[in-house]
């Protein structure tokens, strides 16, 4: 990619500090176990409209993400779940997201570290079609079928289970860029 140290410094004015250049296909793992993982197991599935069932399936994303040739992993190690300072995270890699695709990098598109929570009370309900905030609400990793741990361990970033809310949790958000 040409202008990586353009975009190097746009992330940079955003206060984004910890991250890695990689290529989706070599790095970016996908399985159809992380969606299960959405289905039986998480409280978001089907409440808002950038979560399963109202995202492609996972052989979509798979192709979708290995169409890009550059993606930057974003790691943030993260005290509490705060509502507060996961939104304001959310609302700054959004941020990031336009100014990359303003200075020219037109095929730009971010996965989110966590659901969208853009709406205290989703009106989506697992649709996109409801969704209020269609152009900034992203999917997250996992509900495009990433293996953010497999993905985070194999591009050399510290990643395991929390087992307590007062545990710092490594979150990831990815970056599709070409």
């Amino acid at each position: 990619m040409e202008n990586k140290d353009q975009i190097d410094k746009i992330i940079k004015e955003h206060s984004f500090t910890d991250y890695k250049w990689i290529i989706p296909r070599e790095n970016i793992i996908v399985a159809q176990w992380v969606r299960f993982r959405c289905q039986f197991g998480c409280k978001n599935y089907g409440r808002n409209g950038s979560c399963p069932p109202a995202v492609p399936s996972v052989e979509e994303c798979r192709k979708m993400i290995y169409e890009y040739e550059n993606a930057i992993i974003f790691h943030f190690s993260i005290q509490s779940a705060d509502n507060d300072d996961t939104y304001k995270l959310v609302s700054r890699l959004s941020e990031l997201e336009r100014a990359i695709f303003l200075a020219g990098n037109y095929k730009t598109f971010l996965l989110q570290y966590s659901s969208c929570i853009f709406c205290k009370d989703c009106m989506a309900e697992g649709t996109r079609i409801k969704c209020i905030h269609k152009d900034k609400s992203r999917p997250g990793a996992d509900a495009m079928g990433i293996d953010v741990y497999q993905t985070a361990h194999n591009v050399g970033y510290p990643i395991q289970v929390v087992k307590d809310h007062n545990e710092i949790t490594n979150r990831f958000a990815f970056l599709l860029i070409d």
